[in-house]
């Protein structure tokens, strides 16, 4: 790969982390689906298209951590970059689950299973440690990980993968031949059998995690030849408005495959048809990302910096905010709406006041504060600063 930074990855990440605000509001409307926090009306029209959603979603975000795995390497020891991986996830990890995962699961408690003691109760009593997993999940109370799930998996995962990475690779790597084979149109059913194959693993507590560690295998495999993107650009939106239909078909036929003989030949090439799909979604995203979006900037800067801790924040923003929210005599849909604004707003706001204190950013995984610098004029700039969120 060149040299330089790929603005694009930083952009992805940006997007898909934003992309979460109207996802996790939209879990208090959607029917079929447990969450913390329930509205009075529920839409099956949001179960349909987080249906959609969830094939390329969560799975972009492990492949650009993947992608940036191998960037990270070309400028890290192993030994570097496990230790980062310690102060940048697992930390942030820990941290929240003590702090910001029992304010979601105390509303999950009340709204769920008529808990009426005090938030200060629920953490004094050692109630908010209650292991309640197997019996619906942390949405009725007790310890869970919340959408600290996604770090957590990335933390097992980068730890795990790291004895098989050895930086930067020769043209003659087994991991550059991968990455070529993988990069025209006859490689993606390939990666969808990878996929497959991963998913039809064990999922403890109801999340695959050999199958998110197949999507961060396919993003680091995806930097390893510059011909893996040089394909990704030139079939960017076939790849993407097919995997976009593929994946629609996928979601509106869920009722027919639940009837399909298991196992069955026809089974297998369905279910391979849809996590194909979900990789090419993936490849398109990353050359159409590369084409458009391959360029720094001024938002970029900010919101690069903030993805990591925003993602943190902002689940919990969401469900607290919710608990009172549902309560207004409005449509579900303008009820959206109003959590949607306050969410973001009061989920920046809050990044605010972190990333202003040194060991604020420490505990949500950010860089120590750059030190202030002589102000330098626009004109005499080459490049804004480099965003940090390469998570």
């Amino acid at each position: 790969m060149a040299n330089g930074r790929l603005y694009f990855i930083d952009w992805l990440r940006v997007i898909a982390v934003l992309a979460l605000f109207p996802f996790h509001a939209g879990r208090v409307f959607n029917a079929g689906q447990a969450f913390y926090v329930k509205g009075p009306q529920l839409a099956t029209l949001l179960t349909d298209i987080f249906g959609f959603i969830t094939i390329w979603h969560m799975t972009l975000l492990f492949a650009l951590a993947g992608a940036s795995t191998y960037l990270a390497l070309g400028r890290r020891t192993q030994a570097q970059y496990a230790t980062e991986r310690v102060r940048r996830l697992l930390v942030p990890v820990v941290f929240g689950i003590l702090v910001l995962i029992p304010p979601q699961t105390w509303y999950g408690a009340r709204f769920n299973s008529g808990y009426e003691a005090s938030y200060l109760h629920y953490l004094a009593s050692g109630d908010f440690l209650e292991w309640k997993i197997s019996n619906g999940g942390d949405y009725n109370g007790g310890f869970g990980f919340g959408h600290l799930w996604f770090i957590l998996f990335l933390f097992i995962i980068s730890i795990t993968a790291l004895p098989l990475w050895r930086g930067r690779h020769r043209a003659s790597s087994r991991f550059v031949g991968l990455s070529r084979l993988l990069s025209s149109p006859a490689g993606w059913p390939i990666a969808g059998l990878a996929i497959l194959i991963g998913e039809a693993l064990p999922a403890p507590g109801g999340k695959n995690i050999f199958y998110y560690f197949v999507f961060f295998v396919l993003g680091y495999l995806a930097m390893c030849s510059d011909g893996f993107m040089e394909d990704a650009r030139r079939y960017s939106w076939p790849a993407l408005g097919l995997g976009m239909v593929a994946s629609a078909w996928w979601t509106a036929t869920t009722s027919w495959r639940d009837e399909l003989p298991d196992p069955s030949v026809l089974l297998f090439l369905v279910v391979l048809v849809g996590t194909t799909a979900g990789w090419m979604v993936i490849v398109g995203l990353l050359g159409a990302g590369s084409l458009v979006l391959n360029r720094p900037s001024r938002a970029l800067g900010y919101l690069g910096e903030a993805s990591y801790p925003v993602y943190i924040l902002h689940q919990t923003v969401i469900v607290v905010l919710a608990f009172y929210v549902i309560d207004l005599t409005l449509p579900w849909g303008a009820l959206w709406v109003v959590l949607l604004v306050l969410s973001v707003v009061l989920t920046y706001l809050l990044y605010e006041g972190v990333r202003r204190v040194g060991w604020l950013r420490t505990l949500f995984g950010m860089r120590p504060r750059p030190q202030q610098r002589p102000a330098i004029p626009v004109s005499a700039r080459s490049d804004p600063p480099h965003p940090a969120g390469d998570v």
